[in-house]
């Protein structure tokens, strides 16, 4: 007789363990949160562009508080009409700060350095600096002596924006030309 083929033994696989199944339930459950968290976040983009296009696209109207709020609010002095304000105009001057009065004040008494006197009429330009300090001068013009200050208008050469000492002398330095003891 033949002799019957060995028979193999076939195992079974073996059980799974408890602890690869909870693993397995924590990823998927995880990986369904984070689906969720997507999906909120693309609803949530959506729904921001969509509120901007529609108010874009809107046209304007006209709001009154009034119709908003209830009577016991209480009372309010309002407006019928709304007055045309006038942009104020830009004051571009470094020197106005609104703590200076519009008119200069004396320049306080203090040293002031002479200058060399020099005889003649003031120069074509207009003024010529006689005596100057910090802060402080005398300037010479067709119309006479000018006592000046820093912040103070010098009428023909603006308004005063540094008097100071240089390696070449004192000078007078405004809005609209630079005044020192000789023309310049």
């Amino acid at each position: 007789m033949p002799a019957a083929p060995p028979t193999v033994k076939r195992r079974s696989p073996p059980p799974e363990s408890p602890v690869a199944g909870l693993i397995a339930r924590r990823r998927a459950r995880e990986a369904a949160a984070e689906r969720g968290v997507f999906g909120a976040a693309i609803l949530l983009a959506l729904t921001a562009s969509g509120f901007a296009g529609y108010t874009l696209s809107q046209p304007a109207r006209p709001y009154d508080v009034r119709e908003v709020l209830p009577a016991l609010a209480g009372p309010f002095a309002w407006k019928r009409t709304v007055a045309e304000a006038r942009a104020p105009e830009p004051d571009l001057d470094p020197l106005v700060t609104g703590s200076l009065a519009e008119t200069p004040t004396a320049p306080a008494a203090g040293p002031v350095a002479a200058l060399p006197e020099r005889t003649g009429p003031p120069p074509s330009s207009g003024f010529a600096l006689r005596r100057a300090a910090a802060g402080q001068a005398v300037v010479e013009g067709r119309d006479g002596l000018h006592e000046i200050a820093v912040g103070s208008t010098l009428p023909g050469a603006g308004r005063v924006l540094s008097i100071r000492s240089t390696s070449a002398g004192w000078i007078v330095i405004t809005t609209e030309t630079i005044i020192g003891p000789t023309a310049l």
